[in-house]
């Protein structure tokens, strides 16, 4: 039980900031005021691309009109606050801050859905079925790493 709630928590992270990733689109520059990463390194701290480089990225899947990118850009930010600020707090227990995860992701993706056409939804289901995928896989592979 523990371990689908964190795991679902972690797929929540997942589908938010690095869906786009598999698009194969080069990453906006960053602001002036940041330094220049290395090609492989997003460029915010902890590895999360910025609110504007996800929504580009959704977009190339979605095909976002000007009007949606310019709604969803702020409740990816704002998921990203909640979720740097839960991940800072060390008072927590490990089961609440992923019971709060996957509330963040749950709230933040009605949000966006909202926003999404129903041919945009299907295939953000899509993507998230996708990122879910990809999660177990790498938990099984890990696992199964731990075992030797």
């Amino acid at each position: 039980m523990k371990s689908n709630i964190l795991s679902a928590a972690c797929l929540a992270v997942l589908i938010g900031t690095s869906t786009s990733y598999a698009v194969g689109q080069q990453p906006t520059p960053p602001p002036a005021n940041q330094p220049i990463p290395s090609e492989s390194v997003p460029t915010t701290t902890g590895g999360w691309p910025t609110p504007e480089e996800a929504v580009t990225r959704m977009s190339s899947k979605l095909n976002l009109t000007d009007d949606q990118k310019n709604k969803i850009t702020p409740v990816i930010a704002d998921r990203q606050t909640q979720m740097r600020a839960l991940m800072a707090d060390t008072s927590g227990r490990r089961m609440q801050k992923a019971r709060k995860a996957k509330s963040i992701m749950s709230d933040s993706d009605k949000k966006i859905e909202a926003i999404l056409t129903n041919d945009q939804k299907k295939i953000y289901a899509e993507m998230k079925e996708q990122m879910k995928e990809q999660l177990q896989a790498r938990r099984q592979q890990n696992a199964g790493g731990n075992m030797q």
